[in-house]
């Protein structure tokens, strides 16, 4: 039995998540993370039982966590890879899916530590990237 899909939202939900992602990407890219998290929170509840709409979450999350290591935002990568362990059923996502948010917490976790210990030595990463 099919998901009800609110009198507001396009029948086809595939086609109303891509347009709430083009809605709200803007916000983060603006880095207003107080605004987006609860739009990204709506985003992801849509449709959880919808196999092809986990792997566009899982994809999009972890695609908020690369773009936030280049921003050199490690801990906010986490969160978003936290996120999505916890609001994406793991039993929908492909091996390549899951490796993916693995490489990008490893990238977090190491960008973490060499922040800890650039923070002890009294360097900071501008200083590193100079040299």
């Amino acid at each position: 039995m099919g998901e009800a899909i609110p009198a507001s939202m396009p029948r086809d939900v595939r086609k109303a998540f891509t347009e709430r992602v083009k809605e709200i990407d803007p916000i983060f890219k603006a880095g207003d993370l107080e605004r987006f998290w609860p739009a990204l929170r709506e985003l992801v509840a849509m449709a959880p039982g919808r196999r092809d709409l986990s792997l566009k979450k899982s994809h999009y999350l972890a695609s908020l966590a690369a773009r936030s290591l280049i921003r050199d935002d490690p801990g906010t990568a986490l969160e978003f890879l936290e996120f999505a362990d916890r609001a994406v059923r793991r039993e929908h996502l492909t091996p390549f899916l899951l490796r993916e948010r693995e490489d990008f917490r490893a990238h977090a976790e190491l960008a973490l530590r060499i922040g800890e210990v650039l923070a002890r030595s009294g360097t900071s990463r501008d200083d590193e990237r100079r040299t």
